[in-house]
């Protein structure tokens, strides 16, 4: 009976080790599914050659109460929104948005890419002239059609990839897209020289987007200024913008060749810091908001971190439409 005891007080450990790992490990990224997608799952969409995106968790965006509010105070997004809810019901049906470029950031016509996950009626989506199939085109199987058309030559396509996932975009985008879909190319999660990197980004986020920043952009601009010669050493880019808590958040990081360029970054961008402070006495909401960014500098990368309640944002645009409309607190009351 005894080796028989020793071997049940095994199991519960086991078991418990074994349920706190696999619980622990999330699955891997794969093609977005409507409803159950997350954001890293819209990267297995894109090309290994793609320079940079910006995904948004729609979902959670539209149905912020200031989003809300915002679009019914604005006659026009309430317009645009009232013509779209008659293709797709944006609050519950779309849940992802992704924007790419997909290559060489100078030919943005071509390269530009619109990725939307959602649940959808293609009978709603294609024209009236479109719904008859034939007028269909397809590509690798994947039926797409141009919406404008320059000269009998495709400007900007939609492509339905499946249920859950359409493409928008040059025809040249739209087909590497559907590589990807289609497994005959490497997605951008396979790419050697950027997968490092995605580790750094907060892909639970409400936004969060990359950008390979092009050789020689500041170039031009440089010549003897210290600011733009320190700018043409940033290689790349992350963001994230989240919110939380009645909080709203945003952080850059910056990715230079070396310690010391991320060193001097940061301390030149922490001298903006304190000019700005220095030159925004009138508007405390503004001297708020700089003092509370976060800018630190590590082997790695540079961090610039913003943190700010919701309470204060309503205050700051507050003030900035009384300035900009040259009013003053209190001046209706006076008057």
């Amino acid at each position: 009976m005894a080796p028989r005891k020793i071997q049940a007080a095994w199991v519960f450990p086991v078991v418990l080790i074994l349920t706190l790992f696999f619980g622990s490990c999330s699955p891997g990224p794969r093609i977005p599914v409507a409803g159950q997608a997350r954001g890293q799952d819209l990267l297995t969409l894109l090309p290994a050659e793609t320079s940079a995106f910006m995904v948004a968790d729609w979902n959670r965006l539209i149905n912020l109460k200031a989003v809300q509010k915002t679009i019914e105070e604005e006659k026009e997004l309430s317009a645009y929104r009232k013509k779209a809810e008659a293709f797709v019901d944006l609050q519950k049906s779309v849940y992802f948005l992704a924007v790419a470029v997909l290559g060489d950031t100078k030919k943005m016509a071509e390269n530009v890419v619109l990725l939307v996950n959602l649940k959808y009626d293609r009978s709603k989506l294609a024209p009236e002239e479109q719904k008859n199939e034939s007028n269909l085109e397809f590509y690798e199987g994947v039926p797409y059609f141009p919406f404008i058309e320059l000269e009998e030559s495709a400007v900007a396509c939609l492509a339905f990839l499946d249920n859950s996932n359409l493409a928008i975009g040059s025809e040249q985008a739209i087909k590497k897209v559907i590589d990807v879909f289609k497994g005959q190319k490497p997605n951008l999660l396979a790419s050697r020289e950027k997968r490092p990197y995605f580790k750094d980004i907060n892909m639970k986020a409400l936004t969060f987007g990359w950008l390979t920043v092009p050789a020689g952009l500041f170039q031009a601009e440089a010549g003897d200024n210290p600011a733009f010669k320190l700018a043409e050493k940033v290689r790349y880019l992350s963001s994230f913008s989240d919110y939380r808590n009645q909080a709203y958040s945003l952080e850059l990081k910056i990715y230079a060749a070396t310690r010391d360029d991320h060193k001097q970054i940061a301390e030149t961008l922490s001298g903006l810091k304190a000019l700005g402070i220095g030159l925004s006495g009138q508007a405390p909401e503004i001297s708020q908001v700089l003092d509370s960014l976060e800018i630190t500098a590590s082997e790695r990368y540079v961090k610039v971190y913003l943190s700010l309640q919701e309470e204060l944002l309503d205050r700051l645009k507050q003030s900035l439409k009384e300035r900009l409309s040259g009013d003053k607190p209190g001046q209706a009351e006076k008057i």
